[in-house]
């Protein structure tokens, strides 16, 4: 048959429309039941209460051996149902069925009848060959190519399965050299597979090798000599502890890895070990781990064997033993050398729970009017397994809080459930009479230095609190809308008028006080203050010297020393001040002059000179 392959085909269709156009089929038409994956009639919708069909299971045979099954659902009409086929069979569906057409009478309990014509396909061939296959040009590099071609079907879709992977591509691509399977399925879960080698263009590269142990007798170290064939000389070599020739010496015990590329870019990875003969093996026979946090209880147990007895043993906590005992958590290192000097080396691992702690926070609760305190003391746990047992120094016994009401020292123990246990104490300070009346005080002063007593808008005022140590906040108020939190403010009072300034302090217990003070703040058109003195020391008071004008168009100061040298010149009405330097170093102590020019808002010009003192 092989060699008339095409007429048995042709042969086959024929048969095919035959069959299909001969038959007088009910209304409907031929299509591919996805759900089954199998050709059926599906019929066209009816009036209500006619009886519809729909066909379904396997409709079309792969080969002569392969049978066929047909699957009803009847729809319509009024059930139960009666089922008579051509052969006089009464089941609803059938099984094991030849290629043929197929007919069955469907009768309702209402005498209702319906015609119903299948047809299961013969067997039809899925011939499938390699269209081309391209080697890849090294043993390992995968740039090999196939290409499959399907000659003869039934027609799309297919599926296509390579043995790599790849599904539902016609061509494979990136392939390395071996062995591969190529499988299709039809529409009707026929299916053909094939199957195809990709070779190499070049000879394979391959290594063999010659590797020398490190002797701990004679002190030598290892060496690996290589024997390359195959591939296109010459070649490269690339170590792995970055050597390049092809052979390698004076090798310590370890694993090497060796990249061969020959010259037409094939390569070839291999690893090799250099080992110790007889060497000495360590095991860890028998750990014990630590209960609680901090304990010492840990153990270790070493077994030894290979190498040369006697032993001798160096563990990193400075013991010489082969076993170790009450250690703490904690990584431990042990070295074993062996009569011939061999080394290895063994990192064992004391572990413990985590950190179990408690500490004791403590807290007065305070009447500020009456000044009586009540102390309260509670333990913070941390770590350890729960639930806990907790014993005051009072005696107090399961209370994770207690009150006091005197100073002293407060003592707790924490046990866990793991038996584990915990110490706090802290010393605590009962408060005696607290009464927070009176202890609050401030002044106000000017900024500048000033012979005026008078206070007047935009001029800068400091406002110093005299406090007791156990306040730790501050509110003030300065009556014109303004509020700062600072300990001692600088305020500047915008408008003219009497303004009532409320400092309002807050101890440690959350108490606070209050004191007011009135500050009268008048209006002021035209004025210069100039002070006497400055101290530049950069505490952010009094830095520099600088004149407080207000209502001024024009102003010039310049400053001289007692000599007559010109020190400083500054003209605006923002002036930033002198700071008591000339050209970048700091001037002594002591008096200096001073000239200033200004004009006034009715234009009359003055000019005033005097001294001020420099203080350090």
């Amino acid at each position: 048959m092989s060699g008339n392959w095409k007429i048995w085909v042709m042969c086959l269709m024929l048969i095919f429309q035959h069959q299909v156009t001969a038959m007088s089929l009910p209304s409907g038409f031929w299509g591919y039941d996805t759900k089954s994956q199998s050709l059926g009639l599906l019929m066209e919708g009816s009036d209500s209460g006619e009886i519809e069909v729909k066909v379904s299971g396997k409709l079309a045979l792969c080969h002569h051996m392969d049978r066929g099954h047909i699957i009803l659902e009847v729809t319509g009409g009024v059930p139960p149902y009666d089922f008579t086929w051509n052969n006089h069979d009464k089941s609803q569906n059938r099984y094991n069925l030849f290629s043929g057409t197929y007919t069955v009478f469907i009768k309702d309990s209402q005498g209702q009848r319906h015609e119903e014509r299948i047809v299961i396909q013969p067997p039809f061939p899925l011939i499938i060959e390699m269209d081309s296959v391209e080697p890849a040009t090294c043993s390992g590099k995968p740039d090999g190519m196939a290409k499959l071609n399907i000659r003869f079907g039934r027609g799309e879709p297919y599926k296509i399965i390579w043995s790599h992977g790849l599904e539902d591509e016609l061509v494979a691509t990136e392939l390395l050299p071996g062995d591969y399977t190529v499988r299709v399925i039809d529409m009707y879960n026929c299916d053909a597979t094939l199957s195809f080698e990709i070779k190499s263009n070049a000879a394979s590269l391959e290594l063999s090798e010659e590797i020398k142990t490190a002797s701990c007798t004679e002190g030598t170290l290892g060496s690996i000599v290589l024997n390359v064939t195959g591939g296109t000389a010459p070649f490269t070599f690339a170590w792995s502890n970055g050597q390049t020739t092809k052979d390698i010496f004076d090798l310590e015990r370890g694993t090497y890895e060796v990249t061969v590329k020959d010259q037409v870019g094939c390569s070839i990875t291999k690893s090799f070990e250099v080992q110790s003969p007889e060497a000495v093996e360590v095991t860890v026979a028998r750990v014990e781990h630590n209960h609680c946090f901090g304990a010492e209880e840990g153990e270790i147990e070493i077994e030894v064997k290979g190498g040369k007895a006697p032993y001798s043993f160096s563990w990193s906590n400075g013991a010489k033993t082969q076993n170790l005992n009450r250690l703490k958590g904690g990584t431990y290192t042990l070295n074993v050398s062996d009569a011939l000097g061999c080394t290895i080396e063994t990192v064992v691992e004391i572990a413990q729970p985590q950190e179990f702690s408690a500490r004791i926070e403590t807290a007065l609760d305070l009447d500020c009017e009456s000044g009586e305190a009540i102390g309260f003391a509670w333990v913070s746990i941390q770590g350890g397994e729960a639930p806990y047992t907790i014993l005051w120094g009072n005696g107090e016994e399961g209370k994770q809080e207690i009150e006091f009401r005197q100073s002293g020292e407060i003592t707790v123990e924490v046990f866990d459930d793991a038996g584990c246990k915990v110490s706090e104490k802290v010393r605590v300070s009962f408060p005696f009479d607290h009464n927070i009346a009176n202890r609050i005080d401030f002044n106000v002063r000017k900024l500048s230095i000033s012979s005026e007593k008078e206070v007047h808008v935009l001029e800068p005022l400091v406002f110093e609190s005299e406090i007791s140590e156990d306040f730790i906040a501050w509110e003030w108020d300065f009556g014109d809308g303004s509020k700062a939190m600072e300990k001692d403010p600088v305020h500047i009072f915008n408008n003219p008028g009497e303004f009532n300034v409320t400092l309002r302090a807050y101890d440690i217990y959350g108490c606070s006080s209050l004191q007011s003070r009135t500050v009268n703040v008048l209006n002021q058109e035209e004025w210069v203050t100039i002070p006497n003195a400055f101290t530049p020391n950069g505490d952010g008071l009094n830095d520099v010297f600088q004149p407080v004008i207000r209502g001024l168009t024009q102003f010039e100061m310049d400053i001289f020393n007692h000599w007559g040298e010109h020190l400083y010149t500054s003209k605006g009405l923002e002036i930033a001040g002198w700071d008591g330097t000339y050209k970048g170093q700091l001037l002594p102590r002591g008096n200096y002059v001073y000239k200033i020019q200004y004009t006034t808002i009715s234009g009359e010009t003055v000019q005033k000179t005097g001294t001020m003192t420099l203080v350090r």
